[in-house]
């Protein structure tokens, strides 16, 4: 089907991979033991409101929005220049007290930001589960199917 509901449909599958594979990355960060409990987003996906909310019930998490999407590279630039400026009073102190004054630089410069928490029901969360256990045992399935080839080569 070539039609403008059959593009939609594949839009929004799309949409759902992205936030299958964003799943998998945090759950494997996490299981090599990062604690991440939110996800923070920037640019124009930032913009687009399912994709968020989607990313948020796929994962479990908040997503956690800049005030302007668009000005967060500016952002952090213009931050990590405010940084670099200071070196040669930061140049004394340990590595530990400049990350805390690069942190602190960064909370005195971010506005303040909106969170898309997680509004799956009980169905939705289901289903999202299956689709997320589908996803991980596809990937098991190629990395078999990889090896199989591998050596049906050599």
């Amino acid at each position: 089907d070539d039609g403008l509901s059959d593009l939609a449909r594949k839009f929004n599958l799309t949409l759902e991979a992205i936030a299958l594979q964003t799943r998998h990355i945090v759950d494997s960060m996490n299981a090599a033991g990062h604690d991440i409990t939110a996800i923070y987003m920037s640019g124009g996906q930032a913009k687009n409101a399912m994709l968020m909310q989607l990313f948020a019930n796929t994962c479990n998490m908040p997503v956690v929005l800049p005030k302007s999407g668009g000005d967060a590279v500016v952002l952090g630039s213009a931050m990590l220049g405010r940084f670099a400026n200071s070196v040669g009073e930061l140049g004394k102190l340990s590595a530990e007290d400049q990350a805390q004054a690069l942190w602190d630089i960064m909370i005195e410069m971010t506005p303040t930001a909106t969170s898309v928490p997680p509004k799956a029901n009980a169905k939705e969360k289901k289903l999202l589960e299956a689709k997320y256990k589908i996803f991980r045992e596809s990937i098991d399935i190629q990395k078999r199917w990889r090896k199989e080839m591998e050596e049906a080569a050599r």
